[in-house]
């Protein structure tokens, strides 16, 4: 799963937050909910609007529109972030948009973060790439934004085990650059 955050994506935000959630969770319980959850089609994803009487052919949507979609379903908002951790926690399937693709425009995409329960770790990621990734990495041959060819997929800083995670103290200071 993929979730697109718009706000507080660096790691004294939503890395914080997301650190968090993983040291309080049962990890084995957010598994059984992270299998539960699935894609929306792009069926599904008009109904919602449509639904809301909101005409989205513009591509646009006013501030009221989008207020009610929000409330309707948090788990899609841009504002969500990584409050979606808990909305999956919480719930027994949900339907989520996959914005993973978002990874390889690392221009805007300034900070990522990958809960990966397969390999139990938690890896972070840094944009303003302008380094072709080795093939070893997570995000290797993720398509560019065009209009920021200068710039490749997301970099791997650092991962942590998921059972033995960090302080928030010592999570935040692998991530201190240094002002020397």
């Amino acid at each position: 799963m993929a979730q697109y955050g718009q706000w507080d994506g660096y790691p004294e935000g939503q890395g914080v937050d997301i650190l968090s959630f993983l040291r309080n969770a049962d990890i084995e319980k957010f598994k059984n909910k992270v299998l539960l959850t699935t894609w929306l089609t792009e069926e599904e994803r008009q109904k919602r609007w449509d639904d809301l009487g909101v005409d989205t052919s513009s591509g646009w949507v006013n501030a009221e529109d989008s207020t009610r979609h929000k409330k309707l379903y948090p788990e899609v908002s841009r504002d969500c972030g990584s409050d979606i951790l808990e909305l999956i926690y919480n719930a027994d399937g949900l339907k989520l948009d996959n914005s993973i693709n978002f990874a390889g425009n690392s221009l805007f995409c300034e900070w990522a973060y990958v809960i990966d329960l397969d390999k139990n770790t938690f890896e972070v990621y840094k944009g303003f790439n302008k380094n072709l990734l080795p093939e070893t990495e997570r995000f290797y041959g993720f398509e560019q934004d065009e209009d920021a060819p200068e710039y490749y997929p997301v970099k791997l800083l650092k991962t942590f085990p998921l059972d033995n995670l960090p302080t928030e103290e010592k999570f935040l200071a692998e991530f201190k650059e240094n002002d020397e």
